[in-house]
């Protein structure tokens, strides 16, 4: 097992280290970024609970990142076709870091749904610049690489994160006896994080942007995004649009809450909450390390569908059962699993439409997701304020299933992507 992992790894670094110095840099921007992320989605619930806020009300906050995120997703889009991914990069981790600033400062629930919004539309320039970043970066066999370390790296950035996040509130307590302003602070320790990504994406060699010399100075001319939205292929995305926003429904039920589910329902401490997080935080790069390893064994399509159904039986033993150490390995594999496959499907869909609507067509992709995460994450705080856990992990898992039914209908005819893109065939549904 060992000896597999040192090989992947290397091959990992090789790809890295021959696409040049960017892909390196944008890599160490990502990894602060997940860091400070990972610190400030650890504490932040625990924060409002300090604050007296319920589930209801923590839920509707936390929608109101998702539904910025997905409002922000198609003008993301449009702004990596038009100016260079540096600058926006740049921008997001100053601006994210502002916003983290006030919401661990602010009191008011109607400005903190305000600032959430905000936030969200900032935040999803960073998930939204994996494919551009990687399709512009690498070359076809290292893509790949790239597109399984942008999420692995991120990963192990939350894996850090969690385990720092779960420490800072108690290294606070020995300053302040106020358990909420030891969690504030510990927030702020996470902004200044995410501050810090500004300085590897500030280092990196700026490329024109694909289509910097269409409209006044490089801006977006709106009559052109109305016009490329209506001369996209509509057949293909809504075939992969559908089951990513079922995805993001049943995610939005239940994962914002699982640092809650794990104090309310067995006790844990916020230290305790983070080690748990940050070895599930290890599941999931181990998955992702091994994503080109599951395509080219079971191709792309099947690897998105068989890992998210064997995620399934788990989200069902995190709804029925109570016995811890189950309850433990459970949340580990799910999130392994589950995660797996996020960069196959982001891969399998910039391969299979034309390069000139990849950020349209991943931004299309967060935009439902994100949509539908909102609309689920405010429906999942009411529900586990009323039912407790288990009817939010049952309707996830339902709606796991399925989208893994219609991914497959939808793609089980395609052919490897891996032949030129002109050969490959979207099959009717």
């Amino acid at each position: 097992m060992l000896p597999a992992v040192g090989r992947v790894l290397r091959e990992y670094a090789i790809q890295i280290r021959d696409s040049g110095r960017n892909p390196q840099l944008y890599l160490w921007g990502l990894f602060l970024c997940g860091l400070g992320q990972s610190i400030f989605a650890l504490l932040f619930n625990l924060y409002l609970r300090s604050l007296g806020f319920g589930d209801s009300n923590i839920g509707q906050i936390l929608s109101k990142v998702s539904l910025g995120a997905a409002v922000a997703a198609i003008p993301a889009a449009v702004l990596f076709r038009r100016i260079p991914a540096r600058a926006l990069l740049v921008g997001s981790a100053a601006l994210a870091a502002c916003g983290y600033v006030l919401q661990a400062s602010l009191t008011a629930p109607e400005l903190l749904l305000l600032v959430a919004f905000l936030s969200g539309m900032i935040l999803t320039m960073f998930r939204l610049s994996i494919a551009p970043v990687a399709m512009r970066e690498a070359d076809r066999k290292a893509r790949p690489f790239l597109f399984s370390a942008s999420f692995g790296v991120t990963f192990i950035s939350a894996i850090v994160g969690s385990a720092l996040g779960g420490a800072l509130p108690h290294l606070f307590q020995g300053l302040t006896a106020n358990d909420g302003l030891a969690l504030r602070w510990s927030l702020f320790v996470g902004a200044g994080v995410t501050f810090l990504a500004a300085l590897p994406f500030l280092a990196m060699e700026e490329r024109p942007a694909p289509d910097a010399s269409r409209g006044a100075e490089g801006f977006p001319n709106p009559i052109d995004q109305i016009r490329d939205l209506f001369e996209i292929d509509w057949g293909i995305h809504l075939k992969l649009i559908l089951p990513a926003a079922m995805v993001g429904l049943g995610a939005g039920l239940i994962i914002p809450f699982l640092n809650l589910y794990f104090r309310d329902r067995f006790g844990l401490s916020a230290g305790q909450i983070g080690i748990l997080f940050s070895v599930m935080q290890g599941f999931m790069v181990a998955g992702n390390l091994f994503g080109p390893a599951v395509s080219k064994r079971l191709g792309m399509v099947r690897g998105v569908v068989w890992t998210q159904l064997a995620s399934v039986p788990f989200m069902i033993v995190l709804a029925v059962s109570g016995f811890f150490p189950l309850v433990v390995v459970s949340f580990f594999f799910r999130g392994g699993l589950m995660n797996m496959n996020q960069p196959l499907a982001s891969h399998f869909a910039m391969e299979v439409v034309p390069e000139r609507d990849h950020a349209l067509t991943n931004s299309l992709l967060s935009l439902s997701w994100y949509l539908a995460w909102s609309v689920s994450a405010e429906i999942g705080g009411a529900l586990i304020q009323r039912k407790g856990y288990g009817e939010p992990l049952l309707l996830a898992a339902g709606l796991y299933v399925g989208a893994s039914v219609l991914y497959w209908t939808f793609f089980r005819g395609v052919e490897d992507v891996r032949v030129p893109r002109a050969e490959v065939e979207i099959p009717e549904a």
